[in-house]
């Protein structure tokens, strides 16, 4: 499989992230996100990227210093908790800088029930399918069918987080 081309990603990046927005996004699949989304992994919960087909799959971007992003981690816990016996599965994609050195006690020091995963240097210059992260956290949720139907960035009522999920979840 191929990046997207750089036209698509563009027009992805500027229909999805409209800043605190959440909407139907553009066509895009689990396949595009598997692409990019890096293998190195921190924490005690590992990931398997090759189970995410038929799962609903809800990619976070975050950083450890991001107050927002540690608050919405008690909702990606409960998600979890929630939905992952039927077919959900969170992951959250850490953006600081000092990759693995910093993610690593900070995952270990909650013991969080979700995979993190390190992001790169591509992740953090927005130079793949999810673009540039402007806000954070950012979210972007696939469901069974591995289409993207869901992507917002900053603040939002995780209410809205929590019902989309569920409907995707028991479609």
């Amino acid at each position: 499989m191929q990046e997207l081309p750089a036209a698509r990603q563009a027009l992805i990046v500027a229909l999805a992230l409209v800043a605190g927005c959440a909407h139907e996004p553009p066509t895009a699949t689990i396949d595009d996100a598997l692409l990019v989304l890096p293998r190195e992994q921190v924490g005690p919960v590992r990931w398997d990227p090759e189970k995410a087909h038929g799962e609903v799959v809800l990619v976070m971007f975050m950083t450890s210093w991001c107050f927002p992003c540690v608050a919405d981690l008690v909702v990606m816990e409960k998600l979890q908790r929630d939905y992952g016996p039927k077919g959900f599965q969170a992951v959250l994609v850490g953006l600081d800088l000092e990759g693995a050195k910093l993610l690593e006690p900070f995952a270990s020091s909650r013991e969080y029930p979700l995979p993190i995963v390190v992001g790169t240097e591509r992740l953090r210059n927005g130079e793949t399918f999810f673009g540039s992260q402007r806000e954070l956290p950012t979210r972007f949720l696939f469901g069974r069918d591995g289409k993207l139907v869901l992507a917002y960035g900053g603040v939002a009522d995780p209410k809205d987080l929590i019902e989309a999920v569920k409907r995707e979840v028991e479609k």
